[in-house]
């Protein structure tokens, strides 16, 4: 630095001027008159005045919300239209599926199921012959207990040979399916000779092949042994989970417009309370 710009009179920077203060925001509950512009006072350390503050913006919020509330962006109405659309989706689904399309199974022949000898000791097996195919169905060993009761497992296939009883006839997809039944059939009728010696009844006497797949008189699939139609039986089962949901979104939804409505009734008090709190604010700064 030189001689003379050592002594020279440095220029003092200039101090930058405090920004304005933003204009007060109008209050967003509609009903009442605001009070007159006013100067701003600076931030009050009164707890009071901060707790009115606070209790003011949560009413101004809530107002706005409830007023916003039939405008076709708001949450209100989104949620609306989210309900409206699944409870469309469903109520068609239940359209789809009712009634249920009928298919078109073929019989068995009436085939006598013959030999059927049930033991219960040391653990229940069950033995019976088709068209002098055996079939074998054992208990596991290992029976828990429990209290007095003894839970008895499921009977495990020993001896089970299904193709030799399906038709020639039947080839690709259909015969897939019918070995895949007979499959489950065979197992409820073994179950059922098992349940029945052990309540000390007879087992099963008279039945043929053709009771093990009778096509179902409602919806032409198969039935078990029994009588019961598994296809039936899942097409019900979905239809009463359909017929729950539906119920559900339908009370969700008039949950929702009755809850909007008891809002817009209290609008009213909601905007005296504003008016209460301005008002309250005021009183505590002008002391």
């Amino acid at each position: 630095m030189s001689f003379l710009k050592r002594f020279r009179k440095q220029s003092e920077p200039v101090e930058p001027e405090p920004p304005s203060p933003p204009p007060p925001a109008p209050s967003k509950a509609k009903g009442f008159v605001p009070p007159p512009p006013r100067e701003i006072a600076p931030a009050s350390s009164d707890p009071r005045v901060q707790r009115l503050e606070q209790r003011l913006h949560a009413l101004e919020n809530e107002i706005e919300l409830v007023e916003r509330s039939a405008d076709p962006d708001s949450p209100f109405q989104q949620r609306i239209t989210v309900l409206g659309a699944t409870l469309s989706s469903i109520e068609d689904e239940i359209r789809r599926a009712t009634p249920l399309e009928r298919l078109e199974r073929p019989s068995l022949p009436s085939t006598p199921i013959e030999n059927v000898a049930v033991t219960l000791e040391p653990t229940p097996d069950v033995r019976f012959s088709i068209d002098g195919h055996r079939f074998d169905y054992a208990e596991e060993i290992d029976w828990a207990e429990r209290g007095t009761q003894i839970v008895r497992g499921d009977l495990l296939p020993v001896e089970l040979n299904v193709d030799p009883l399906i038709p020639t006839s039947l080839d690709g997809t259909m015969r897939a399916e019918l070995a895949a039944h007979l499959d489950r059939s065979l197992f409820a009728f073994a179950t059922d000779a098992r349940d029945r010696v052990i309540e000390g009844r007879e087992p099963p006497s008279g039945a043929t092949l053709a009771d093990l797949a009778q096509p179902c008189p409602e919806c032409g699939d198969w039935q078990l042994w029994g009588g019961v139609s598994p296809r039936c039986l899942e097409h019900e089962t979905r239809l009463r989970e359909l017929a729950a949901e539906r119920a559900r979104i339908l009370d969700e939804r008039t949950s929702e417009l009755e809850e909007r409505q008891r809002q817009v009734e209290e609008l009213p008090i909601q905007r005296r309370r504003v008016a209460q709190t301005l008002a309250e604010i005021e009183a505590l700064q002008s002391a």
